[in-house]
């Protein structure tokens, strides 16, 4: 009995095998902005799906305070990710006095300091982006000034002018972009 079911699992792998050798993994979907080509149509829809992200009160307007907590968010789950791939690392991170024993306040503190840092991104990058695209400067950018800013960059970079961003015009336009930050 063993040796019949011993040949009727062997038989069966070896029919299935070839199937399972040409199968190849699922490719991962390309980031949004590695695309080759990009239209303005991609840019507005993106800009609206991460400005629905943002803002969390749903009042139509985004606000330094909703990107900075969207960033502390992003950080936070960025941070558990890789402590649950490490998790000697973390115990590292949070033993602050490296005793080799996490206390009951090493560990409370140690999700405030992923937050504190989080916290002080939204004025770095995020927030020139959010003072830029702030129109009629009332400290709150709506999803019409967030699509017009990005708009605006994309036509900047469509070198072109026929309405799609190619990978290379992409380059060029950040080369342009970082040379004109260094010569002023």
């Amino acid at each position: 009995m063993k040796l019949l079911l011993l040949s009727a699992a062997a038989a069966a792998t070896m029919a299935i095998a070839p199937a399972l050798a040409q199968t190849a993994p699922a490719a991962k979907a390309p980031h949004p902005h590695a695309a080759k080509t990009q239209t303005r149509a991609d840019v507005q829809a993106h800009v609206g799906r991460m400005f629905a992200r943002v803002d969390a009160n749903r009042d139509g307007f985004i606000t330094t305070a909703e990107i900075d907590a969207a960033q502390a968010q992003r950080a936070t789950k960025r941070a558990e990710r890789r402590a649950a791939r490490d998790p000697a690392k973390r115990f590292d991170r949070i033993d602050a006095n490296k005793d080799g024993a996490i206390s009951r306040a090493e560990f409370a503190a140690a999700p405030q300091r992923a937050h504190r840092r989080a916290g002080k991104a939204g004025h770095g990058m995020a927030g020139r982006m959010l003072t830029a695209a702030d129109a009629n400067k009332d400290g709150r950018v709506s999803l019409a000034e967030a699509q017009q800013g990005a708009l605006a960059h994309f036509d900047r970079a469509d070198l072109n002018r026929d309405g799609t961003l190619t990978r290379d015009e992409r380059r060029q336009a950040h080369k342009a972009q970082r040379a004109a930050r260094h010569t002023s």
